[in-house]
């Protein structure tokens, strides 16, 4: 395969793709817990300073009042991408007095999930449904796993880069450049279900967690105390991404297909539309108070869980899926990383760099069909990874045979070795062949991934994983404090948060209908007009959220 990319990428050499390549666009979206000094998860509301969570596009909430998610626009530069990031640090870490901001994706000590305040948007309708959301996900799965976070990475190509591609690739029989664009970004997201598990080895950042999580779940896995209250294990990468983490069952007998953005979106609706008998037992409505939008199996399109999902910007008064329906593929989100610990922001541009070489691979690489029996297959493979993936002698599975991890990792390294080199020819200098210099190690030692690096500190420390979290945001909240924000300075910001407030309250004042005729109404509509509400500020200035 390598020789076929190899190959390939020669014949991506017109001055046509240098060009384009430099609009290469991709933003963060990092969540984070807001924590006491004690390390116990915030009970104080969202502070005000911040603006309002509803219509902020920088700085919003993600299921919980304490779960922060920190917003970057998309961007074609890297270091401006990750300077936006720490002026948003900057700025937050300013306005949350004493608390500070949990450098992990595995939650701090919480001793019952009553613990985690749902986050609340405001009293318009649609701040009441996004509420109302959350309560469902609580009745359904539980807060704790809710309060994980990680980081989403939206990844996009330009037209131009289309164009090229659909010249370079003359056997192409299709129609207009969009229809092109979607079945390529299908191809990438695709692949990336067959090969996420690379992500996770990598960067996979949370082999240890803190024992409440466990909350009665667990039992059957062999975890390893460690300090006083956190338990490991040996081998794990990411148990954000295990079974202990978001799970549905009956998400899981979807069998959501990912062969063609068709089928893709036809099982979401299909998902959306379908009464779950489980959920019809918790009911919707009881003494006047929602348990939960619907009873269906998705309550709506976000609560698929998926570590990619193919994303096109919703106009006001559009669905997801009407969006993708609409206008085909605008960009994709890799949902499969960890918070860095050993970044102040989450994420380190080294790592960006390794993503947008990974994201480049899944869309050049020969393999493009995937199969229930390939997906199955896919998963089986994350599966390992996730919970034992630096044992050394370990085997995964390509197309029904035993391969070991370092051998696949040699042949995978060695192809995006080729797109790095690729990308600088076209761009100039050697960030993205030194980055993927930087995680060459990892091939053969599993130490040198992000997991193995924290599970020998922490084993080395002999120290809880909640004690070195809590060391680490006192750390990085001075760190927070020393930076000089360049982009987003403190003014910006201040103005955008008195912006969003102001929005938030015209939302409210334009209501016209009861919460329960809005919510009937959306049902009528198959829930369209679900995000009609702040996507005019939220989206204008960036990827849909």
């Amino acid at each position: 395969m390598l020789t076929t990319i190899k190959n390939r990428l020669d014949k991506l050499s017109s001055v046509d793709f240098t060009n384009a390549l430099k609009d290469i666009k991709r933003g963060i979206e990092r969540e984070t817990l807001r924590v006491s000094p004690n390390g116990k998860i915030s009970q104080v509301e969202h502070p005000e300073v911040l603006g309002a969570t509803l219509t902020h596009p920088y700085i919003t909430t993600d299921y919980s009042e304490a779960l922060m998610e920190l917003i970057t626009p998309p961007s074609n530069n890297i270091d401006t991408t990750y300077t936006q990031l720490f002026d948003i640090h900057h700025f937050v870490s300013q306005h949350i007095g004493d608390e500070m901001l949990w450098p992990m994706s595995m939650p701090c000590f919480i001793e019952n999930q009553d613990e985690i305040p749902l986050a609340y948007f405001g009293e318009s309708n649609v701040g009441k449904m996004k509420h109302t959301y959350r309560k469902g996900l609580k009745n359904r799965y539980g807060s704790m796993m809710q309060a994980i976070a990680g980081i989403h990475y939206n990844f996009s190509l330009p037209e131009s880069f289309w164009a090229a591609l659909k010249k370079e690739e003359g056997e192409y029989k299709g129609g207009c450049i969009g229809e092109f664009q979607s079945e390529q970004y299908m191809r990438m997201v695709r692949n990336i279900k067959r090969y996420v598990w690379v992500v996770t080895y990598l960067f996979g950042a949370s082999p240890a967690m803190c024992r409440s999580f466990l909350e009665g779940k667990g039992g059957a896995i062999p975890f390893e105390k460690l300090g006083k209250g956190s338990v490991y294990l040996p081998h794990a990468t990411s148990l954000r991404m295990s079974d202990l983490g978001y799970t549905n069952s009956e998400q899981s007998a979807l069998n959501v297909e990912y062969g063609c953005l068709k089928e893709y979106i036809e099982k979401l609706r299909i998902a959306i539309r379908t009464e779950s008998l489980d959920y019809k037992k918790l009911g919707v409505k009881e003494n006047g108070e929602y348990k939960q939008l619907n009873h269906n199996i998705l309550q709506i399109e976000n609560e698929l869980y998926a570590p990619v999902r193919p994303k096109q910007v919703a106009k006001s008064g559009e669905k997801p899926t009407d969006a993708l329906e609409n206008r085909g593929i605008m960009y994709v989100e890799l949902r499969a990383l960890d918070v860095n610990p050993f970044s102040p922001v989450g994420i380190s541009k080294e790592q960006m760099r390794v993503i947008d070489v990974f994201m480049l691979f899944c869309l050049l690489t020969d393999q493009d069909e995937l199969s229930q029996e390939q997906q199955a297959e896919s998963e089986e493979n994350q599966d390992r990874i996730v919970l034992n993936g630096r044992a050394d002698y370990l085997e995964l599975i390509k197309d029904g045979e035993a391969i070991s991890r370092n051998e696949w990792l040699s042949t995978i390294f060695d192809e995006m070795k080729e797109i790095s080199h690729w990308l600088d020819a076209h761009l100039g200098g050697s960030d993205y062949s030194d980055a993927i210099s930087s995680i060459w190690a990892c091939k053969d030692d599993p130490s040198k991934t992000l997991s193995g690096q924290l599970l020998d500190t922490l084993l080395n420390k002999n120290t809880d994983n909640g004690y070195y979290a809590l060391a680490l945001a006192d750390e990085y909240k001075q760190k927070h404090a020393e930076h000089s924000p360049s982009i987003f300075t403190p003014d910006l910001l201040l103005a955008e948060g008195i912006d969003s407030i102001k929005a938030r309250k015209e939302i409210e004042a334009n209501d016209k209908v009861s919460f329960d005729e809005f919510l009937e109404n959306i049902l009528l509509l198959r829930f369209k007009g679900s995000s009609q509400i702040s996507d005019k500020k939220k989206r204008a200035k960036g990827y849909a959220r």
